[in-house]
Order: C-alpha cells, then sequence, then structure tokens
C-alpha cells in the first residue's frame, strides 16, 4: 500500500475510533506523533540507519545462548533490560574478552557485560573523578551535568564482581587510548552527549577496536541529536536496533 492509502485508511480509521470509542484516539495520536518525531528531521531521521531486529543478533549455529542479568531499581541513565540483552549479543557476536566503556555511572550496564565474560577477560569502564567539577568540554544538556557530577560511580556493582573491573577515573577527553589501540574486543558509549564528547568517545572507541571487534552506542534517539547527527554523518555505517535506543557497528 502507497503512502497516499496508508494516509486515507488511518484517516477512516481515526474517524471509526472517534465516533466509536473517542477515549482510544490518545494512544492511536501518540503513537502516531512519537513516530513523526523519529522522521520529521531529515538530520535526525532514525529510519536512514539500517534497522535490525533482536533476533537478528541470535548466531546460527550455536543451539543456545545463556544470559546472565542482574536487574536494578530505575536510575538517571536507566538502559532497559531489551537494551541489555542486546549489549550482551553484541558483545557474543564480537566473541569478546577485551570489553571498554565510556561512562560508568553507577556501574549497571558494566555489571551486565563482566557477568557474561569467561574468568580473566579484561574489562574497563571510564568516568569522571568524584571530586571532579570541571571538565575539557563543557557539559550543556542539563541531565548530563547531574548525572557526570553525582558520586557514587560504580556503586551498583556488586562487591563478587568488582574484582573483574578496572575502574579508570578521568575525563574520556584527557583519556589516552593508545595504549588499547586495536586491542579491545567490545566497547560500549554512553558518555555525555553533546557532540564534543560523542565524537570525542566514538573515535577512541573505533581506535581501541580490533578488527571485528563491535562498538556500540546508547540514546541513538532524536532526544539526544548530537548522537543521531554524528553517526549519521560519520563513517562508521552503524544499524539501528529496532524498540531500543541503540546503534552498533563492526570494525572492518
Amino acid at each position: 500500500m502507497n503512502s497516499l492509502g496508508k494516509a486515507l485508511r488511518l484517516g477512516s480509521r481515526l474517524l471509526q475510533i472517534g465516533f466509536g470509542n473517542p477515549s482510544r484516539l490518545s494512544h492511536v495520536l501518540g503513537t502516531a506523533l512519537a513516530a513523526s518525531e523519529e522522521v520529521a528531521d531529515k538530520s535526525l531521521d532514525l529510519l536512514r540507519f539500517p534497522q535490525v531486529c533482536v533476533d537478528d543478533l541470535l548466531p546460527e549455529q550455536e543451539p543456545e545462548v545463556r544470559l546472565t542479568l542482574a536487574l536494578f531499581p530505575k536510575s538517571k541513565a536507566a538502559v532497559s533490560i531489551l537494551e541489555f540483552v542486546c549489549l550482551i549479543l553484541l558483545m557474543k557476536m564480537a566473541k569478546a574478552s577485551s570489553v571498554f566503556e565510556f561512562g560508568t555511572y553507577k556501574g549497571v550496564s558494566i555489571t551486565q557485560l563482566a557477568l557474561n565474560l569467561p574468568e580473566g577477560s579484561r574489562v574497563l569502564t571510564l568516568d569522571l573523578p568524584a571530586d571532579q567539577r570541571v571538565t575539557q568540554f563543557a557539559i550543556s544538556i542539563l541531565k548530563d551535568k547531574a548525572i557526570a557530577f553525582e558520586k557514587g560511580k560504580g556503586s551498583l556493582v556488586p562487591k563478587e564482581l568488582r574484582h573483574r573491573i578496572t575502574f579508570l577515573a578521568q575525563d574520556s577527553a584527557e583519556f589516552d587510548e593508545t595504549p588499547y589501540a586495536g586491542q579491545v574486543d567490545f566497547v560500549f558509549v554512553d558518555g555525555a552527549h553533546n557532540a564534543e564528547y560523542v565524537r570525542n568517545d566514538s573515535e577512541k572507541g573505533w581506535r581501541m577496536l580490533r578488527s571485528g571487534g563491535i562498538i556500540a552506542w546508547h540514546d541513538c534517539v532524536v532526544a539526544d541529536p548530537d548522537v543521531v547527527r554524528y553517526l549519521l554523518q560519520g563513517t562508521y555505517r552503524p544499524s539501528r536496533i529496532v524498540s531500543t535506543a541503540l546503534a552498533f557497528a563492526v570494525k572492518p
């Protein structure tokens, strides 16, 4: 069905709902409005990304994939349960034994990754020092500023898991990635979402990746426009996972 046909059919259904069950119009219009916001601005058009379903991340040959999840109370920087599953599947797709995360916050995401790696794996996560109040790049987004300077980075990582994780306390803009160049299997970028930090963290993460490694970005959504624009304009050619805020790319 072409666009005109869909528009006419939608209009007919809106009239039907309006006369027969008007209380449901808010649901339908809200869904349509949310979808329109994802494509209204060409520079933020999420459909420009190749779309991947969660099922596409499953291996074709192995009989089963077992995942371990640790669930925590909701937080300001919440990653959904579905997104945790996707991150673990991406990490397994990369056959990872070396992982690097930009943006520790309370440590919920790095906990999921560490739980699903074999003993002896290298797991590193980077965030600002607890007492740092100034960053090299200005953080203009209010939610990011609140998270950036909040104390307790990594505080939710279970005690029995902490020995497996290396916590790096440094501004990512000042972080020297050269000792890790070409050595990391999986990188997760979930730090500040303004353009300077998105570029900084992505470029450093990409240089750290080995060939065949995978980099994933959180908050690839219209509400974080600098993330979307950077990924659409860059050379990574990422795919976006349907029903999540995740995008990912495989390094050639």
